[in-house]
């Protein structure tokens, strides 16, 4: 079985979560997989949804409860109980993602891991997501730069009148604070500022560390610059 690098990007809405998994997946080697917490969402006319506070007459999408968590969980322990045979991209010189990519991508000739990027905003909520992911980003922004992004964005459903001040900001504000309590090894990235090199950095260390590609089931491993031990039996 493979040992992957597990990458947990979460955060406030509209704080540029998906632009860095985007961008990532651009210069990661296409071993790289991503699962995006939005996919999770129950449908609309699920008994699982709860109303809004506030009394609006809309269901509370910014909870974990309106998402398929269980379902989510099963296709990440499927993927990394997998074991993907790396292979190059196909860039070219002049490709925008050539410069960049190219210390990234040349690792993987050597047998670097494979990564997993988790792309979601409330997945922090979730003890045992959480202690899977090798490293675990959080982008914050003030509530006046998430409205003006949010304001301008299309949602279905849409967001009625005051559906940010009685879901979308509450909602944020408690998960921050619970992942400051309860999220040691937690990097926070400002929203507002260009964080794509760094986090390329932390996974292109964190994917050298292992002198094997494949590491018996049950071994306890150091993985990136934190040092977390887990076991590969997830």
């Amino acid at each position: 079985m493979s040992r992957w690098i597990i990458v947990g990007i979460s955060g406030v809405t509209n704080g540029g979560k998906s632009t860095l998994t985007k961008r990532l997946l651009d210069v990661l080697p296409d071993t790289t997989r991503l699962i995006c917490q939005d996919d999770y969402f129950y449908p609309e006319d699920s008994p699982h949804h709860v109303p809004c506070p506030g009394g609006l007459d809309h269901h509370n999408w910014d909870i974990i409860s309106s998402m398929d968590m269980t379902r989510m969980m099963k296709e990440i322990r499927e993927i990394i109980h997998s074991n993907p045979k790396p292979k190059l991209k196909a860039l070219e010189p002049g490709d925008v993602s050539y410069k960049a990519s190219s210390s990234l991508v040349s690792d993987v000739t050597a047998g670097t891991l494979p990564v997993l990027l988790l792309d979601g905003f409330l997945l922090f909520g979730l003890t045992e997501l959480t202690e899977m992911c090798d490293f675990c980003f959080f982008f914050t922004l003030s509530r006046e730069q998430c409205w003006d992004r949010r304001k301008i964005r299309n949602y279905e459903p849409p967001d009625p009148p005051g559906y940010f001040e009685h879901c979308v900001w509450p909602m944020y504000e408690a998960h921050l604070d619970y992942v400051k309590k309860n999220v040691p090894d937690v990097i926070f990235l400002d929203g507002m500022e260009d964080s794509f090199q760094m986090v390329c950095q932390q996974i292109e260390t964190a994917s050298k560390v292992s002198p094997s590609t494949f590491i018996p089931s049950g071994q306890m491993v150091k993985i990136g610059v934190h040092g977390k031990e887990r076991q590969n039996s997830r």
